[in-house]
Formats: structure tokens, C-alpha cells, sequence
């Protein structure tokens, strides 16, 4: 039975420290800049980054062939979830939405199962559904905000993400660092049209806004969407996607050491609880095998 290796576990960890700021960075990007706006900016700066490092000559050979995956998650991995997000930012808390994000390695596991046959593993399952239970327990009742609204798009958000990590599973043909550099580019291009809905593009924000936008695009958008893509093709769409679990555990460290919050007891137990589920799900089963 094969175990991640060390690139994997340094992938999980590396992703969900990014993806721990991003709920913070659009929760104060979304407001000032619009959500419209949001999305196009975080996927022009990633666009930027990636593109020239990773798209070559040869790789556009096949872009005819390649072409259709790649719209395909660029508008239900990228455009069309982002902005769920960010529209969801205006009426719920950074927790709330953490909460409903962490609903991606359970829609990943169903349709895994279902979709490409991978086989039922009730260990991943138990994992998956501990890890659950500790985000919510981390997050804590109190803190969570309800709009039905609201609600209803994280969840199709993360329904999004779950399939779009199966059928980047499926996509072996297809370089993964190349790909998720054309998924950003095209996507970019989607939601350009759509920023005149709001109030267009301007730089005139806060540097705090500013600086937010940025490090969406450049940390949680680019490099780590990169990274998640290349995980996807080495572990798996459940495996992969068990990510999301920790990204609130590293949102929580980002907080205690530049703003000082406090870690409680809850916290940690939520914390303990999110480890060993996704210990369950990485640790289990090498859910290539079965293919």
C-alpha cells in the first residue's frame, strides 16, 4: 500500500498555508473592489505569474486538442467558484465559509466513488467526516453566520471544486503546471466582460486592499492552485482535496502571529480532530491503486 511521499505531504501543507489567508484577503478585498472585480483581478495576477514560466512552445502544439478540458475548468474551477466566494463574502464571515468549503473532500469522495470508480474506502470516509467535525468545532457555533442565499453558493462552490478535481484526475495527458496555467489564463478572459458590471478597474483602494488583492492573486490563486493541480495528478481527487480541511488551522496561525488573536482550547481540539482526519484519508489506501 503506497503512502504519500514527502513532495506530497509538503504540497498538502504548503497549499493549505496559502489557502489559510485567502478567506481573510477576500473578506477585505470584496467589499471596496466587488466581487466581479475580485475574481478578475486574483486570476490576472496568477495569469501573469504563471504563464510565461509555464506554457511553452511545445505545449501549445496541442492546444486544439486540450483546449475544451481547459475551458471547462476554467469556468467550474476557477471563474464561476471564485466568484460564488466572493459573492458569499459580502453576507457570511470568513469562518462560516470555511466551514462550507470544508464540505470539497466529502463531494470529491461521492463522486470518486461514483464517477471514476475508485472504490469505497470507509477509513477515507471516517476521515473525511472527523475532519468535518473538528472544522466545526474549530469554527464554533457562535461564530457561524447564516444566509440561506448565501449558503447555498459556497456549497455549489465547493460541489464545483470537488468535480473539477476528479476531472483534472482524469486529464493525465495533460501537464499539470501547463494546465493550470491555461485553466487561470482562460479563465481571466471569462470574467473580464463581466468587471464592467460593477465599477470597472482602478487602482484607487487602500494599500490594505491593494496589498489583499495582490496576495490572493499571487499566493492563493497562482502558486497554490499550481501546486494543487500537480497534487490532484499524484495523489487523487479525495487525497487532494483533503487540503481544504487545513486550511482554517492555518488561518488560524496566520492570525496568532501577525494579529495576535487568541488560541483557544476549542480551537485546538478542533485543530487535533482536522489532523487526524486528513492523517486517515492521506495515511489509508492509495486510491490510484485502484484504477
Amino acid at each position: 500500500m503506497q503512502k504519500n511521499s514527502v513532495l506530497d505531504w509538503s504540497l498538502i501543507i504548503a497549499i493549505g498555508i496559502a489557502w489559510g489567508s485567502s478567506f481573510l484577503f477576500i473578506k477585505i478585498a470584496a467589499v471596496a473592489v466587488g466581487p466581479i472585480t475580485l475574481v478578475f483581478s486574483r486570476l490576472l495576477i496568477a495569469s501573469l505569474i504563471l504563464t510565461p514560466f509555464f506554457v511553452t512552445k511545445d505545449h501549445l502544439k496541442n492546444i486544439k486538442d486540450d483546449f475544451p478540458s481547459i475551458l471547462f475548468l476554467a469556468c467550474i474551477n476557477a471563474s464561476v467558484p471564485f466568484y460564488l466566494f466572493s459573492r458569499a463574502a459580502l453576507d457570511l464571515n470568513a469562518g462560516t465559509m470555511s466551514v462550507l468549503n470544508g464540505t470539497t473532500p466529502l463531494f470529491a469522495f461521492i463522486l470518486a466513488s461514483l464517477w471514476l470508480k475508485l472504490g469505497s474506502n470507509w477509513i477515507q470516509l471516517t476521515g473525511i467526516l472527523i475532519g468535518m467535525i473538528g472544522l466545526f468545532i474549530f469554527v464554533g457555533y457562535e461564530s457561524l453566520e447564516f444566509s440561506l442565499f448565501a449558503i447555498i453558493l459556497c456549497l455549489l462552490a465547493s460541489f464545483f471544486y470537488a468535480f473539477s478535481s476528479n476531472f483534472i484526475f482524469k486529464t493525465k495527458e495533460i501537464d499539470a503546471t501547463y494546465l493550470a496555467s491555461m485553466t487561470l489564463l482562460v479563465a481571466t478572459f471569462l470574467v473580464f466582460p463581466f468587471t464592467f458590471l460593477e465599477n470597472g478597474l482602478t487602482l484607487d483602494f487602500p494599500n490594505r486592499v491593494l496589498w489583499s488583492v495582490f496576495l490572493l492573486g499571487f499566493m492563493c490563486t497562482g502558486l497554490a492552485y499550481m501546486g494543487y493541480v500537480v497534487l490532484i495528478k499524484r495523489v487523487g481527487p479525495v487525497k487532494a482535496s483533503t487540503v481544504v480541511l487545513i486550511v482554517p488551522v492555518s488561518g488560524m496561525l496566520w492570525a496568532n502571529v501577525f494579529l495576535n488573536e487568541a488560541i483557544t482550547p476549542t480551537m485546538l481540539l478542533g485543530c487535533l480532530l482536522i489532523i487526524t482526519g486528513v492523517g486517515l484519508v492521506n495515511f489509508f489506501k492509495d486510491e490510484i491503486s485502484n484504477q
